[in-house]
């Protein structure tokens, strides 16, 4: 049965569609066919209503207004933000996004027009946005990183903690969070179904309502000023939202469209915490925002050249993954360089860079195997105590750890988890590096370690490297 605080928190979100690009749209009301108007509903799209929405006919949006006019969390009413949109301004209305609406006007029920989370479909957005669309079905945002979200289902009761992991694995609770909803506030039981709801009906990590508010006018979020409409700013230096010992309420509302997600989630360098923390790494997968901006790793006590021109490129994250507005999100070298780099320049000093890093983060690995090997008796007996476990294995007592070795699989872990490997921030991850191989040397008695991985390739180490860090995600998803 529906909880009341689920069908009130998708009435906030009257307008589930993304803005993109909004020249092919035009007119009121329902679909327009051929004239340069809105184009016809896709049948995906009917697909999502119900059997009642599907005999309704079109009221237009002032007809909306007389429920809808004042649930918008800041007090000003949904309707007077929409007017203020640039799908208002070309008649993209709110039947456009959630149905036809003559049965709900005439009996308002959840069941007779389209609420979240079906709403929340890139479906619906795909009506106008259909090259946008395709593009983002290529990307990583429209899969869905089940574990999170299965475990919130299965066992809320053990995995209440873990199931606020869903405020970034789930598109359809990080859009709850931004309409005024306290994830932090739901019970277990909420928790869990609300998360079904999001795996049923949109499972995906980001839709476009994720990064985008349809109808509210966010140009002053933009430094050309267009309206694109997003949720959060594009550029922040801010480090101490989501620096460590922040909270899952900061970290998982952090005001930047990229790194409300991908950010380490308070990941601790001190040694207290990496004493205290020795289950798993206290930095979660996808910390790029940490590694750009250059904050987050055990840094020694000398300079450290913190980042590059990349972490204050206008734009930042979109500079190089969404040139042209692209929405697969991958990297393109011919436009998101430019005018700094050639297409050929940047993939070639992105190339050198990542062989650097791999080897150099392979050669430390093999430093902390040597140690466990020549201290305990087995080379994966360095590693934190949930990674050890998964193999099989025992974990020795921490407390026989050396603060030295925490130190270095803290920054081991740091830079693999990035995922980059060096192109987000080279000096950043190479003093890290430089600085873990320095407490590694300082370990009393440490054996030296063995020459033979130099044989491998650089393929061969990179594919150890990511199995380190699929383990470290797996402990992530299953944490405590």
């Amino acid at each position: 049965m529906k909880m009341k605080w689920f069908v009130t928190l998708f009435a906030a979100i009257p307008f589930t569609v993304a803005l993109i690009s909004l020249q092919s749209c035009g007119g009121e009301g329902g679909p327009l066919n051929g004239g340069g108007g809105i184009p016809g509903v896709t049948q995906q799209f009917l697909d999502l209503l119900s059997a009642d929405q599907r005999s309704a006919s079109y009221i237009g949006s002032e007809a909306c207004a007389d429920c809808h006019g004042g649930r918008q969390g800041d007090g000003t009413p949904i309707y007077a933000h929409w007017k203020e949109t640039k799908h208002s301004q070309v008649g993209v209305g709110c039947e456009r996004c959630h149905g036809p609406g003559s049965v709900h006007q005439a009996n308002p029920t959840a069941g007779n027009i389209l609420h979240g989370p079906k709403s929340l479909s890139a479906i619906v957005c795909a009506q106008c946005h259909g090259p946008v669309f395709d593009q983002w079905q290529f990307s990583a945002h429209s899969k869905i990183i089940a574990d999170p979200v299965e475990e919130a289902i299965v066992n809320p009761a053990r995995y209440g903690k873990t199931s606020r992991c869903v405020s970034c694995h789930s598109n359809v609770f990080k859009t709850a969070g931004d309409n005024g909803v306290n994830i932090g506030e739901l019970s277990d039981a909420e928790v869990a179904e609300l998360a079904e709801e999001s795996l049923a009906e949109s499972p995906h990590t980001a839709t476009c309502a994720t990064c985008h508010n349809p109808h509210k006018n966010t140009e002053y979020l933009t430094d050309d000023g267009k309206q694109v409409q997003l949720r959060h700013a594009t550029f922040s230096t801010d480090t101490t939202t989501v620096g460590p010992g922040s909270t899952p309420p900061t970290f998982t509302t952090f005001n930047h469209i990229c790194a409300q997600c991908h950010n380490g989630r308070g990941g601790n360098p001190a040694d207290s915490a990496l004493s205290s923390g020795t289950a798993r790494p206290n930095m979660h997968d996808s910390n790029q925002y940490n590694m750009l901006l250059g904050f987050g790793g055990v840094e020694g006590s000398g300079p450290v050249q913190r980042n590059t021109a990349h972490a204050t490129a206008p734009g930042q994250c979109s500079k190089c993954h969404m040139p042209d507005a692209r929405h697969t999100f991958t990297v393109s070298y011919d436009k998101g360089c430019a005018p700094c780099h050639t297409a050929a320049d940047a993939a070639a000093r992105v190339g050198v860079v990542k062989d650097e890093v791999i080897s150099e983060l392979f050669a430390l690995r093999t430093k902390m195997e040597a140690y466990a090997q020549a201290t305990f008796g087995d080379p994966d007996l360095w590693d934190y105590t949930s990674l050890i476990t998964a193999e099989g294995k025992t974990p020795p007592d921490q407390k026989l750890v050396p603060i030295e070795v925490k130190r270095a699989r803290h920054n081991y872990y740091f830079v693999i988890r990035s995922g980059d490997y060096g192109a987000h921030n080279a000096p950043y991850a190479k003093h890290l590096i430089e600085i873990a191989n320095d407490n590694m040397d300082a370990v009393p008695g440490r054996a030296k370690a063995s020459a033979g991985s130099q044989f491998l390739t650089t393929a061969q180490k990179l594919e150890i490297l990511e199995q380190d860090r699929a383990r470290a995600r797996k402990a992530d998803a299953h944490e405590d």
